[in-house]
Parts: structure tokens; C-alpha cells; sequence
């Protein structure tokens, strides 16, 4: 099918690298500052910088782990190899991590941006769109949050993959074209799961602007009309990948999928969640990195006002599908889109999160935007003063994200705004003292784990806290801390090891040593008790079976300086001078600098020479 000339790019390229430019300047203004940010202890730290599999950049056991199995209950390997690769070429270095998700937010703005004008052939209604994507403060925690690169490297594909869609329509739905398409998909799903939910976004953009339906509305694509099952089994194949997406996600999820909430809170919680997403989006304050999910459940005037007025919008929608096809199009895409991070299926205490809005919300943007654009065409007036308010606008907006994207520096200073927001909450409160405690901050880290536990049984809080009061001496407490947690918790090895840690500081030898060995039955692969009993045992003298737990450390972790350290002590101890100067010379290799280490090497040798 030749290529339609109606709906060919109107006018000289220029407005569009002038729109592609502006994009990038005001994606450098606000999210520029995070090449100065570090990782953060939430959720970067466990998925990169502290994860072997990715911190050692590409590797085969890495990229194989990516496929096999998914972190948080996800499949997401693309995601997971792209934060290999950003290792391997920056290292531990934040700033790179950061400039990749500023790349990739730059890259998927301007890819909607060419995308919505070449479908619909108006130029600044798509640039608006893509602006908001770039500039709505909603966006921040994809674009700032190292570990949150699946929405921008997901996003990226979303776009590719409407740009295919609009090049196979286009070019007469030829198999070659089909195919890129469901590759770009394919992609995409294995950046993010949400991604679900494209092929009957497809179907949407089929209705407007592409105009494909037997009896569409007003259109701008001039393709080929085509029958609604057409239309649909045309899909199959593309829903086909997103339901073995949706398989993979389940079978990697590890837990209730429920949240422990019945089926009618869950659904109440999503028609509130809407609402507040909508809210957010026209007025985009009180953002934050948590949501809780309010003790029991949201009150019933607040369900019903909800359902009011989703229904009242989804039927205005239907009502004027034919005049205001935008607004159709515009509303089920941003519901539809939000489907799957709704709680229906859960794996985190989120009632609701801004990252989730970083696809959804271009469909309100599109109904928005053309709506607004329609009501002023045919007067001069109304168009100036549209174009003045939307300066103001983006003015606004670009203001209220540098300062949002502020709180995303460090973790004191993200979960201290958090807690703001939000009021007290449990994994708010924890995840505060978490960062006080690493800060120093210890006694004000004990009064929030204090709060935190006062939510509910929190393992995490409770070992932390233990943790802390031993940091501060507090010993005794720490103590019973660790034994509360075992009280709920018979087999948690972190309170296991960590008991035996304070029992040890007390002399309690024997119960400290029965705690560690304890975990070792739990997992013998841990570090810690090992490392412990070796150290407790080498303090009672029984150098044999501190030696044997010691090479089970070192077996476990080759490249850490102390075990060899403590080893080459107790073959001094059982005088086996030739192997202790060995060890004391693999501990000099991985602390090159302990003066500590060369002095007890520079003594053994002075006293083999002296021998000899």
C-alpha cells in the first residue's frame, strides 16, 4: 500500500529539532544535579551497587541470572543487563548510572514527540505532550532513582515500539514490519512488565489518530479502514508475548500476590489510587518515594466519591468518543496503562507510586492537550492566551521537579521528606533510622526503628535496632531485641548471628557459639557466623577448630584481608610459622596498605631468620 500523502510530516524539519533542543535543555535543568548524587541504600544498593551478579559488569553468570530469575518478583533481564553494562563502563561511579536514565528519559521524550506528530501530523500539541512527559514532577522517581531504570529503558521501547506500529500501518501491515514490531515489543517487556498492556493501547491508537476502524471518528491517519475483529486477531500475536511476560513475572515472584488484602479492598484501594493519580497529576504536590496504604482501608465516602468520578469521566468519554476522539483514546489509555500496577497482583506495601505514572500519564496529556487545543481553534484570543498559560505552566513545572528531584541527593533526606508527606508509617519510619544509623545518628535511629516496630512486626526494623543499641553499648538490650525477633522469627539467621554477636561482647561464649552454629545449620553459606565462631573459638583457644572455620570463611570469601589475618595468627599460635607467613602475605594482597598486617609479617620473618 503506497504511503498516504495527507498524512505525511507537514511543514520544514527545523520545528522539530527546535522542540528536540528545548527537551533536552530542560531535561538537563532539573535532572542535570543528579550527576552529583550517589547511589542510594534503597533499592540501589541490593539491585547494583551491592550486587555481585551486577557491580562486576558483564558477565556470563550475571546476564544468565538476569534471565533465570527476577528481583522484587519481576522479569525484567534487560533492565538488569543495562545496570551490568553502566558497571562495566563507569564502575561504581553514580554519576554514569545517573546520566544513562537522563539519556534514556531524553531519548523517549523526543521519540513521542516525533512519534504523536508523525500520527497526527500536529506539531505543538505533540511537542506539549512530550514535554510534560520530560518536565511533570510525577516523573522524577524514574528518572533520579538509579534503581528505577526499567521505566525510562522500558518507556524508550514503548515509544520504538509505537513508532514501528505507525510504520507497519503505514507501509501496508507487511509480515517484515509486523515482525520489528513484536521484536521492539518483545524488548520492551523484558525492561518491564507494565508494558503489558501495549496491544490494546494499540487498539486505541488504531481508533485515533491512526483511523484503521471501519467506522472511526475523526482522524488523521488516513490508513486503511479495517473490520473490529480484524483489528483484534491482528493483536494476538503481540498479547500472546505479554501474557508469557505476565507467566514469567508470576512464577519469578516469590510470596503473596495479594498483600494479605481481600479482593474489595484491593479493588477500593485502585479506584482511590486512580483518583489521587489524577490529582497529582493536575496538582503535583505532596510527592513522595512512599505511599502506605492507610490502616484499615480508605473510608467509604472517600470509595464511593472515587468511584463517582471515574464513572462520570469514563462516560463523558464514551459519550463524546466520536467528536473527541482524544478524549477516548486519551482516558482508557491512562486507566488502562495503570491496570497492572493497580494491586490487583502486589509485591510491595505501596498503596500507589509516582513511578508508575511515567507512562499512563501521556494519555491524560493527550486528552488534555488536544481538548484544550480544540476549544481555542477558530480565535485568535483564546490561542494567545492558551500559549501564555501553558508558559506559565511549564514554567511551574520545571520549577516544582528540580526541587522535587532535590530529595533524591540521599536517603536522610528522602525519607525525612517522605515521612513529611505522608505522616508516620512503618517502612517510612524504618527506612529513616536506616539512614541515621548509617549516618551515625544512632540514637535518633533507635527512637524511629522504636516507631517503626510500633506499626507492626518488622523483622528488618527489629534486627537494625538490635544493631544500633549494640553500636551504642547497649548490649543488654540488644540482646533482648535479638531474642523478640527469634520469638517471631525461630529461623531468622540475621538474628541468630547477630545474637551470638552481642552474647559474645558479654562473655557468654558458649550460648554466643550455639547461635552461631545455629545459622551455619540454617545456611552454611553465610560469612558472618562463620566468621564469628571462628573468632569465638580462637578466643578460647581451641586453635584447630578456629583454623577449620576460618578456611570455611576464607573458602566463602576469598578476597576480604581479616580472615587470613586472624588464620595466620593461629598457625603462629600452633607454631606453623611458614604457612602464617603465607596468609599474612594473601592478607597484604587485598589490604596493601595495613601497616598493622606488615609489621606482624616483618616480626614473623625476623623471628624465622633469627631461628635459622
Amino acid at each position: 500500500m503506497p504511503r498516504d500523502k495527507s498524512i505525511a510530516r507537514r511543514g520544514p524539519p527545523w520545528p522539530d529539532w527546535a522542540v528536540a533542543g528545548f527537551l533536552i535543555t530542560v531535561i538537563a535543568i532539573i535532572f542535570g544535579q543528579t550527576l552529583w548524587f550517589d547511589f542510594l541504600t534503597y533499592d540501589d544498593a541490593w539491585l547494583v551497587s551491592g550486587n555481585r551478579l551486577v557491580n562486576r559488569g558483564l558477565t556470563v553468570d550475571g546476564i544468565s541470572a538476569a534471565f533465570v530469575s527476577g528481583p522484587a518478583g519481576e522479569w525484567y533481564p534487560l533492565s538488569m543487563i543495562s545496570h551490568m553494562l553502566d558497571c562495566q563502563i563507569f564502575g561504581l561511579s553514580a554519576w554514569g548510572h545517573h546520566l544513562t536514565n537522563l539519556v534514556l528519559h531524553a531519548a523517549t521524550t523526543i521519540g513521542l514527540f516525533l512519534v504523536l506528530r508523525n500520527m497526527t501530523g500536529e506539531l505543538w500539541p505533540s511537542a506539549l505532550v512530550a514535554t510534560l512527559l520530560a518536565i511533570h514532577p510525577q516523573h522524577v522517581e524514574s528518572v533520579a532513582w538509579i534503581a528505577e531504570r526499567r521505566d525510562v529503558l522500558s518507556g524508550l521501547f514503548f515509544v520504538l515500539t509505537l513508532a514501528a506500529w505507525l510504520g507497519y500501518v503505514r507501509h501496508g501491515c507487511r509480515l517484515d514490519r509486523y515482525l520489528l514490531v513484536a521484536l521492539v515489543f518483545t524488548l520492551g517487556l523484558m525492561s518491564k512488565a507494565t508494558l503489558v498492556t501495549l496491544p490494546p493501547l494499540l487498539m486505541l491508537l488504531d481508533y485515533w489518530p491512526l483511523g484503521r476502524f471501519g467506522q472511526a471518528a475523526e482522524t488523521t491517519g488516513g490508513a486503511e479502514r479495517k473490520s473490529l475483529g480484524w483489528l483484534a486477531v491482528e493483536k494476538l500475536p503481540l498479547l500472546a508475548l505479554a501474557v508469557g511476560d505476565c507467566v514469567l513475572t508470576v512464577v519469578t515472584h516469590i510470596g503473596d500476590t495479594t498483600g494479605g488484602r481481600s479482593f474489595t479492598e484491593r479493588l477500593a484501594g485502585a479506584v482511590v489510587a486512580l483518583v489521587e493519580y489524577l490529582r497529582q497529576a493536575f496538582y503535583p504536590a505532596g510527592l513522595s518515594a512512599f505511599y502506605p496504604t492507610p490502616a484499615g482501608g480508605y473510608p467509604a465516602w472517600k470509595i464511593a466519591g472515587s468511584v463517582a468520578l471515574l464513572a462520570a469521566i469514563t462516560i463523558a468519554a464514551l459519550a463524546w468518543r466520536r467528536g473527541c476522539p482524544y478524549l477516548f483514546v486519551g482516558w482508557f489509555w491512562f486507566v488502562g496503562t495503570l491496570v497492572p500496577v493497580l494491586g490487583f497482583l502486589t509485591i510491595s506495601a505501596h498503596a500507589m507510586s509516582d513511578r508508575y505514572m511515567y507512562l499512563p500519564q501521556i494519555g491524560l496529556s493527550i486528552a488534555v492537550v488536544w481538548g484544550a487545543t480544540r476549544l481555542v481553534a477558530g480565535s485568535v484570543q483564546r490561542r494567545y492566551a492558551l500559549g501564555g498559560c501553558t508558559v506559565l505552566v511549564i514554567v511551574a513545572l520545571v520549577a516544582c521537579a528540580a526541587v522535587q528531584t532535590t530529595y533524591w541527593h540521599d536517603d536522610l533526606r528522602l525519607w525525612t521528606h517522605s515521612l513529611a508527606v505522608t505522616g508516620s508509617n512503618g517502612i517510612g519510619e524504618r527506612a529513616l533510622a536506616d539512614a541515621l544509623n548509617r549516618a551515625g545518628r544512632r540514637q535518633e535511629a533507635i527512637e524511629h526503628y522504636r516507631r517503626a516496630i510500633e506499626w507492626g512486626f518488622d523483622p528488618q526494623a527489629m534486627n537494625n535496632m538490635g544493631l544500633a543499641l549494640a553500636g551504642e553499648k547497649r548490649f543488654l538490650e540488644a540482646t533482648d531485641q535479638f531474642r523478640a525477633l527469634l520469638q517471631f522469627d525461630p529461623n531468622s539467621l540475621s538474628a541468630h548471628t547477630n545474637l551470638g554477636l552481642v552474647l559474645a561482647e558479654q562473655g557468654k561464649d558458649d550460648e554466643a557459639a550455639e547461635h552461631y552454629r545455629q545459622a551455619i545449620t540454617l545456611n552454611r553459606h553465610l560469612v558472618k557466623p562463620h566468621y564469628g565462631l571462628a573468632r569465638l573459638l580462637a578466643k578460647q583457644g581451641r586453635s584447630e577448630e578456629a583454623i577449620a572455620e576460618f578456611e570455611q570463611v576464607i573458602a566463602l570469601a576469598p578476597h576480604i584481608a581479616g580472615p587470613h589475618a586472624d588464620l595466620a595468627a593461629e598457625l603462629v599460635r600452633l607454631g606453623r610459622t611458614d604457612e602464617a607467613i603465607a596468609r599474612y602475605r594473601q592478607a597484604l594482597q587485598f589490604a596493601p596498605h595495613d601497616a598493622a598486617l606488615q609489621n606482624a609479617l616483618d616480626r614473623l620473618l625476623k623471628t624465622k631468620t633469627l631461628k635459622q
